[in-house]
């Protein structure tokens, strides 16, 4: 499995000179939550070889920052260890990236020139039409979202990968960089649209659209990129006010989002044709985005969460099947 992700060392440079005082640990915590996150999703992070020798400001080493507590620098903030503790497994399970083709470390990102072995990395193999994100430590004024970096004389955008929303972005971002086919995207739909669940059987839709495939990709990043940020907490929100529900929805998938009507609900060769396997049961997927007026949809239901459970906070979008068109009553 190729990486996704790099770790930035250049990013603790001057960290602990500059932070104001309880920063640091909130910013390790942050990062060690999107380290979690790409482990839970399969998504590989790798990182430089030598990164604990990296100096983060007045000679400090990031090792001695880390492991030493008679660090002159570590004494002014008062690490919790058990985040210390994991943040450094996470670095010890990591590969390390082949930097034996690098010919400069220096990048220019920014505002500023600085030695950035991770992010010359990370912008060679998106130069080579692999995409890397760079795993910061979000402290202070370190970059955040798609960020301009220049090594030699190529300016490519590079994520910066801070939060849940970047995470997400980035990942939306291959599926259109990559140019992936059918199989790729649906190896990068759990990391692109983390919020949804899917249909057993769904991914074999993808050729089912009226369309070719490559022609609605792009429209369906961004329908299914609005369910997985939007969709459970619009109808958590809007779900006993079925008409302000379509309207909200319709904004938050960029496209005419709705319910089917009473009529073809009673309709029993409607409802067959909606109805798909999900966690051991049938279920029928009702509501729809239209990607066009008369054609390609992309059939979701809402399953709220569980009486009493908090772990699916406002519910979960399922989505089960992408279609041209389905039955109607005649």
């Amino acid at each position: 499995m190729r990486p996704r992700f790099v770790f930035d060392e250049s990013s603790w440079a001057a960290a602990a000179n500059a932070a104001p005082a309880g920063e640091l640990n909130d910013a390790i915590e942050c990062l060690l939550e999107r380290l979690e996150v790409a482990r839970t999703r399969d998504e590989r992070v790798v990182k430089h070889r030598y990164c604990y020798d990296f100096d983060i400001g007045g000679g400090v080493r990031l090792e001695a920052f880390l492991f030493d507590q008679t660090c002159p620098v570590r004494q002014d903030y008062h690490f919790d260890h058990d985040v210390v503790f994991q943040f450094v497994q996470f670095l010890d399970r990591a590969d390390d990236f082949d930097d034996s083709e690098l010919i400069d470390y220096d990048a220019e990102f920014n505002g500023e020139s600085r030695f950035a072995p991770a992010v010359v990395w990370a912008h060679t193999s998106c130069r080579d039409r692999h995409h890397i994100a760079v795993l910061p430590l979000p402290l202070g004024d370190a970059p955040t979202g798609r960020v301009p970096v220049t090594v030699g004389d190529t300016t490519l955008a590079i994520f910066f990968v801070a939060d849940e929303s970047e995470h997400a972005a980035f990942f939306r971002s291959v599926v259109v960089l990559e140019n992936a086919d059918e199989a790729k995207f649906q190896r990068l739909a759990g990391s692109a649209f983390p919020a949804l669940d899917w249909a057993d059987n769904v991914w074999r839709g993808l050729r089912h659209f009226d369309r070719p495939y490559i022609e609605v990709r792009d429209e369906l990043v961004r329908c299914l990129g609005g369910l997985s940020d939007h969709g459970a907490a619009c109808f958590h929100e809007f779900r006993s006010d079925p008409r302000q529900l379509a309207r909200v929805l319709s904004v938050r998938a960029g496209k005419e989002t709705s319910d089917e009507n009473g009529r073809t609900k009673r309709h029993s060769p409607s409802r067959r044709d909606r109805t798909r396997s999900h966690a051991g049961a049938n279920k029928v997927f009702w509501w729809h985005v239209k990607l066009r007026p008369d054609v390609d949809r992309v059939h979701f239901l809402y399953e709220p969460p569980p009486a009493g459970s908090i772990e699916l906070g406002k519910g979960r979008i399922v989505v089960g099947l992408f279609k041209d068109h389905c039955i109607l009553p005649s």
